[in-house]
């Protein structure tokens, strides 16, 4: 798997080069951005794509000083299950419950 990044998109890309899934990224400002939606296409599902995206644009933030607020809930659930992202969260965040 690979992984394309647009301005405020992340694609996953099989090793044959079909999309796998997406995540986007709007930017609310310079250093922070809105992780708003997560999907992995049917075919994929259950194979681990959204956790290698969001490691993925994770690291990509952190390596670019950038935050990420959470409105999706698989992002928010990915957070809160791994922790050492916590610290690409802006200010003091909780999580609200679907």
């Amino acid at each position: 798997m690979t992984f394309a990044f647009e301005k405020e998109r992340i694609t996953a890309i099989s090793s044959d080069r079909i999309p796998m899934g997406y995540i986007t990224f709007p930017r609310i400002r310079s250093d922070l951005v809105n992780i708003n939606q997560v999907t992995t296409y049917p075919r994929f599902r259950g194979q681990g794509v959204a956790e290698a995206m969001m490691e993925a644009l994770l690291t990509r933030l952190s390596e670019e000083n950038r935050k990420a607020a959470l409105t999706c809930p698989f992002a928010q659930n990915y957070v809160e299950q791994h922790p050492q992202w916590k610290h690409l969260l802006p200010g003091c965040i909780h999580f609200t419950r679907h």
